[in-house]
């Protein structure tokens, strides 16, 4: 399958296209099960789960009625990520390889498991996956999907001790990721 790919979806393009296969093998009912674990269970109980099909599109295995939708992280940790109905646009916006999120105002997405992401040697965390760059695990976390702009709030740009940076910076995919445990949020 050929996507028009822009040069920050290349990783998103390939974890769609090679996580297919993987999800494919998953029977709805483990499918659901698992994309509820992306998030504390006041969220993910009424919460609706979709599966991310080839290029972006999804198809809902279970209705919602909080506005959250979860579902499996389309690369090959199938990592399960929940998500309000702002990030689930950003979301889905960053599977289809569109050139930006359409979001209008700032969403929030739990990865409870935690996922993967791809660094330079430098540490620059980046989207494109390359023979320059390692997977490297994270942490439990959470997201907020809206561009930061690290030069006008003074955050940091790689992960850190403090547990907090921009992600993707310079891209329109810029987001605030938040190392720590959703569900032990109270």
């Amino acid at each position: 399958m050929l996507w028009k790919i822009p040069p920050y979806g290349i990783a998103l393009a390939l974890a769609c296209s090679t996580a297919v296969p993987l999800q494919g093998q998953v029977k709805n009912e483990e499918y659901v099960r698992a994309a509820v674990e992306g998030a504390p269970e006041r969220v993910s109980d009424r919460a609706a789960v979709a599966r991310v099909e080839p290029g972006g599109k999804t198809s809902q295995l279970r209705t919602g009625t909080n506005g959250f939708t979860c579902a499996l992280f389309p690369d090959a940790s199938l990592a399960p990520v929940c998500a309000d109905e702002q990030g689930w646009a950003w979301l889905t916006a960053a599977f289809s390889n569109r050139p930006k999120p359409p979001s209008t105002k700032p969403g929030i997405a739990y990865m409870a498991k935690g996922g993967v992401h791809h660094a330079m040697p430098d540490g620059k965390i980046v989207m494109a996956a390359s023979p320059q760059t390692k997977e490297v695990k994270e942490p439990p976390h959470w997201m907020i999907l809206w561009p930061l702009d690290p030069a006008t709030t003074g955050l940091p740009t790689k992960p850190n001790a403090g547990g907090s940076y921009v992600m993707f910076e310079g891209t329109p995919y810029e987001h605030l990721m938040i190392y720590q445990d959703p569900k032990m949020l109270k």
